[in-house]
């Protein structure tokens, strides 16, 4: 197996073309973000120096990128009626993706995040709370949603749907990609129903506690995907796509928050995908473009473009085989 084939990452779009859709279900939250030169003690005060706010969530942040990268995008969600869901509705809106099919609710609050980061390093740690209302029911998931998609993008935040939607997505010949960040309820339940399954290293720890990296990528991929990727943050990433695990390194880069990282890792593995690259070319410019976003403070203000992506490709390390 060449695990280094010639890149294609140059392959012009046609004349006329019309942009590969991608839907999405899941988490959309506002981020308040903030740095400080280092993580707090308990019972003390601490000053903080960069502050923003931006819409967040491992799903709505994927098809920002998307949308800034030439695709057209569609998004299911949950918000509620209070200022933050207008806030990110508001934010979704102004990057051109299709909020039509979200689930307003009159009652409760929305998704939201506070976000510290660390100075030195771009480490953080995120209080996070889930919707305060109803979750997203299947029978909320329009009719038309998959209709002209070309993928379907889950996190697996609302299971019942998720599954409803995959399923729908695989009868209809709809690649799925899922974001499993955590073993959470429903989400391996979802696997069976997934193309393409990109995890974190927490998800791998969770599934099979103790076992090798590579034992894991196997079970997983027992499980039916055709393509297993976890993430391991600084270190790269380790897949499985055909005979032999491999790992390939990140990008090295100075980094001020790797807020958003996975989400950017997960859109860039979706481009690739859409623009018919093999596996080793989409985790290639995945892993570049997640890198480029550690270096800006915000999941989406860190979204690089397609040009730094594919300037900084050559900086890469190669593919190797691991037990």
């Amino acid at each position: 197996m060449n695990l280094n084939p010639p890149s294609r990452f140059n392959t012009p779009a046609e004349p006329g073309e019309t942009p590969p859709l991608v839907a999405g279900i899941g988490q959309c939250s506002l981020d308040f973000l903030c740095t400080v030169e280092r993580y707090p003690e308990p019972d003390s005060k601490c000053e903080f120096q960069e502050f923003l706010i931006q819409g967040g969530g491992p799903v709505a942040t994927a098809l920002v990128a998307l949308r800034r990268w030439g695709f057209s995008a569609r998004f299911c969600g949950v918000v509620c009626s209070d200022p933050f869901g207008s806030e990110i509705l508001a934010g979704l809106e102004g990057e051109g993706v299709d909020v039509d099919s979200v689930a307003l609710r009159e009652q409760g609050r929305s998704q939201f995040a506070f976000i510290c980061i660390e100075a030195n390093g771009g480490a953080r740690t995120i209080f996070w709370r889930r919707p305060e209302a109803e979750r997203l029911r299947p029978s909320e998931i329009p009719v038309d949603f998959l209709r002209g998609v070309d993928a379907l993008h889950l996190d697996g935040l609302f299971a019942e749907a998720s599954l409803h939607a995959a399923q729908r997505a695989r009868e209809q010949g709809i690649p799925v990609v899922l974001d499993a960040g955590s073993v959470r309820p429903g989400m391996l339940s979802l696997i069976p129903h997934t193309d393409h399954l990109i995890c974190a290293a927490d998800f791998a720890r969770q599934f099979d506690p103790g076992a090798p990296l590579s034992a894991v990528l196997y079970k997983l991929k027992k499980m039916g995907p055709r393509v297993v990727s976890i993430t391991l943050g600084p270190e790269g990433s380790v897949s499985l796509w055909e005979d032999a695990p491999c790992h390939l390194p990140a990008l090295a880069v100075r980094a001020r928050d790797t807020t958003g990282a996975g989400d950017i890792f997960h859109a860039g593995y979706v481009y690739g995908l859409l623009r018919g690259w093999l596996p080793p070319d989409r985790l290639r410019w995945a892993t570049a473009a997640a890198s480029l976003s550690c270096l800006h403070i915000g999941g989406r203000s860190g979204i690089p473009t397609t040009s730094a992506v594919t300037e900084r490709l050559a900086e890469l390390g190669s593919f190797r085989t691991f037990a």
